[in-house]
């Protein structure tokens, strides 16, 4: 009876550990793993990763450097509420975007490969990457300029 109870046990600990191990798993499934950081006038724009789906995430450049943030990194995991440019008109940095969506899009809002784009200021415009599968640009509270703000 001993043998039954101590071999139970070690089968609860070996059960609770590979438990805690799916957790952390799924725990970075939740999160956009950052590939890769662009600059482009104003904008930062944010190459990031979710269960094998690319997104193209546009921030506003800050103007003051925050010296206590977390400057999000390359190659780094990061739970940001993304938010769609195709779905919601995005204010950044109190300036409210001019909606173009693909059903509604103005003459200039495509490039000279008829790639769609969308005007984030009077000298940016920033387009998808069919080619890449990325159809939709995206943006977040959780950022501001490259500080994580979210904890």
């Amino acid at each position: 009876m001993r043998i039954l109870l101590n071999v139970y046990l070690v089968l609860m600990i070996f059960s609770c550990s590979s438990s805690k191990g799916l957790t952390q798993d799924e725990d970075l499934e939740s999160k956009y793993f950052i590939k890769k950081i662009k600059t482009k006038n104003s904008w930062h724009i944010i190459y990031a990763s979710k269960q094998d789906n690319l997104y193209k995430i546009v921030v506003g450049k800050e103007a003051v450097a925050n010296r206590e943030c977390e400057k999000i990194a390359v190659n780094k995991y990061y739970a940001l509420a993304l938010k769609s440019r195709r779905e919601n008109v995005p204010v950044i940095n109190g300036v409210k975007l001019k909606p173009i969506n693909h059903l509604d899009v103005e003459s200039n809002a495509y490039d000279k490969k008829g790639i769609e784009c969308y005007s984030y200021d009077e000298d940016t415009e920033i387009c998808i990457e069919p080619k890449n599968e990325i159809y939709d640009l995206y943006y977040t509270g959780d950022l501001k300029g490259l500080c994580y703000s979210k904890k």
